[in-house]
């Protein structure tokens, strides 16, 4: 076993990191008495409970790595989530001071022109809403990194959970406060719709929602925008974008052509929303997206009201209009499902922790990360055993602490 990291060692990589400086460093030993041949687990604990440093930055440190926590001007605090159009940071804005979600390209995708296109077209999807259901995008920018170039958005930070969080923690949504987050989302894309986005990916993995039950639409990653009609034709042609979307929750139409919809396939992809929100459970439960998209096509899910007690007889309507298997058939326009849901929507505080769910996060990024490189070295990964064996020693040095 290699002998433990000693304090000198890690306060060069933090040093190297640029997260303190040398000066700041000489003050916090000396604040938190800090010995010399201290384990740098230990260190970074302490750190981490005097608020120098984050549980993210120190797992980063712990591991040998001093580069990648800032870009331009923005801090890369905490991780926000992971996904395959970018890794999402909770940042600091080191001129302002204000905390922002700062959106990065994965180094592995900079070099793709069709996911590097995608990626900006997300950002002026963005920037062109403002609606207090809608996450605000506020800057889409491209900097010299130290491996070339680096894309990445800014936008607005949500201190909340996303429905698919808060199902999977709490279970069904009470329907009262299930309708509320609905007609939330509904007034979003009632906005989109008429700014001339589609979102093409409405699932409650990307609608959030704070302690005060106020919802936010999040990730146009996937999004149709009237005024980029070309670029969106370029993708399909050239790089075969031309299915978008998440089997659980795509509009039918949407699985032959996603060039070839409207507003009405959000509203479709909304009310698989609505009914998982309702009941815990996909309208299609099935093994493969193969499967589930022909679901979407021709099956009816089982139906809501056996699954939810006291439900009144008008939601499973409503419900069974927004997800209609023809266009035609269900409701037009999202504030038509705004004003059939309003009546039967109740805002209520939503209980979490915000900071228990970044470390949540925090834990499945680093379980997927490690997933990944496995799959790819066609084994165990050292780099992310030594960030998971970092982590524990950190969490356990913690406990320890707080006993």
């Amino acid at each position: 076993m290699p002998a433990p990291q000693v304090t000198d060692e890690f306060l060069e990589i933090l040093e190297k990191s640029r997260l303190l400086t040398h000066e700041q460093i000489v003050e916090v030993v000396e604040e938190l008495d800090l010995q010399a041949d201290a384990v740098s687990a230990d260190v970074a604990a302490a750190l981490i409970q005097a608020g120098k440093i984050t549980r993210f930055q120190a797992d980063r440190l712990l591991e040998g790595r001093h580069r990648g926590f800032f870009i331009d001007h923005y801090r890369s605090d905490h991780i926000l989530g992971t996904g395959g159009m970018g890794w999402l940071y909770l940042s600091t804005d080191i001129d302002s001071g204000n905390q922002v979600a700062v959106k990065m390209l994965p180094k592995r995708l900079e070099g793709d022109a069709g996911m590097a296109a995608r990626f900006q077209l997300e950002a002026i999807a963005g920037m062109k809403l403002n609606h207090p259901n809608i996450v605000r995008t506020f800057e889409y920018q491209r900097t010299e990194g130290v491996y070339g170039d680096v894309f990445y958005v800014v936008m607005e930070l949500v201190r909340g959970v996303s429905i698919e969080e808060l199902v999977t923690r709490n279970g069904p949504v009470p329907w009262p406060q299930a309708c509320d987050v609905i007609r939330q989302a509904a007034s979003g894309l009632q906005h989109a719709h008429e700014n001339g986005t589609i979102h093409r990916d409405v699932k409650p993995a990307n609608l959030l929602i704070d302690t005060s039950g106020h919802l936010k639409i999040a990730d146009f990653g996937l999004s149709k925008i009237e005024t980029e009609a070309d670029e969106e034709f370029s993708l399909q042609m050239i790089f075969g974008h031309d299915c978008l979307g998440t089997a659980d929750y795509i509009a039918p139409e949407q699985t032959l052509d996603s060039n070839a919809v409207d507003g009405r396939a959000d509203i479709y992809g909304l009310g698989c929303t609505f009914y998982a929100t309702l009941t815990g459970k996909l309208p299609f439960p099935l093994k493969s997206a193969k499967q589930k998209l022909e679901a979407q096509r021709t099956r009816k899910p089982r139906p809501v009201a056996g699954l939810v007690e006291n439900l009144p007889a008008e939601i499973p309507a409503i419900l069974e209009k927004m997800m209609a298997k023809r266009p035609e058939h269900r409701f037009q326009t999202a504030h038509d499902v705004c004003r059939a849901l309003s009546r039967f929507a109740c805002r209520q505080p939503v209980e979490f922790s915000f900071e228990d769910t970044l470390r949540r996060r925090a834990d499945a990024a680093r379980k997927k990360i490690a997933a990944k490189q496995a799959h790819r070295t066609g084994g165990s990964s050292v780099v992310a055993g030594r960030s998971a064996t970092a982590h524990s020693a950190i969490e356990t040095t913690i406990r320890d602490k707080t006993r």
